[in-house]
């Protein structure tokens, strides 16, 4: 898919993004206090549209180290830089191998960043019956009660240790 120009880059990175856009969040810069960024991240945590974020990129290393603090690591994310320039550039995966990847790679220009939204708040009902569901299908796949109850947790922003308990009244 190559973009075309659009209203903004916002609009045109979540175009391209693949991800659900007939709701979305528009954040734009964050705060640059650390107290303030990390506070709307947690409160973006359970968001289950598509969330939209501009950076710099001097602080681009810094606010994915916060979101995947706030959202975990897994969390799907598109990176689009300098949108109809000569260097354009679309980057796809999650957050935590954006983190990676540009703790490694210098980053050049101005950055849109689009993350997916939650979709585990959107496709559970958050009863403890389908939370124990869950847990027995990553369990399954072979992770152990502690991981499974970690990774839920990532996913849906609900108590690790409340998983863990629920884990635990698992066969």
């Amino acid at each position: 898919v190559i973009p075309i120009p659009g209203v903004s880059a916002a609009i045109t990175a979540l175009a391209i993004s693949g991800f659900r856009g007939d709701r979305f969040c528009f954040e734009g810069f964050l705060n640059q206090k650390a107290k303030e960024r990390q506070g709307r991240l947690e409160e973006l945590k359970s968001e289950s549209r598509t969330l939209i974020f501009y950076e710099a990129p001097h602080h681009l290393l810094q606010t994915l180290t916060d979101l995947v603090n706030a959202f975990g690591p897994h969390r799907p994310l598109v990176m689009a830089r300098e949108l109809t320039k000569l260097y354009e550039e679309i980057w796809r995966g999650n957050l935590g191998e954006a983190q990676d990847f540009y703790a490694k790679n210098n980053p050049r220009g101005e950055f849109t960043l689009v993350i997916a939204g939650n979709e585990v708040l959107n496709s559970l009902l958050l009863t403890d019956s389908s939370l124990k569901t869950e847990l027995e299908a990553l369990m399954s796949q072979g992770m152990s009660k502690s991981q499974a109850s970690r990774h839920l947790a990532e996913l849906s922003g609900i108590s690790r240790r409340h998983l863990y308990q629920l884990a635990l009244t698992i066969d």
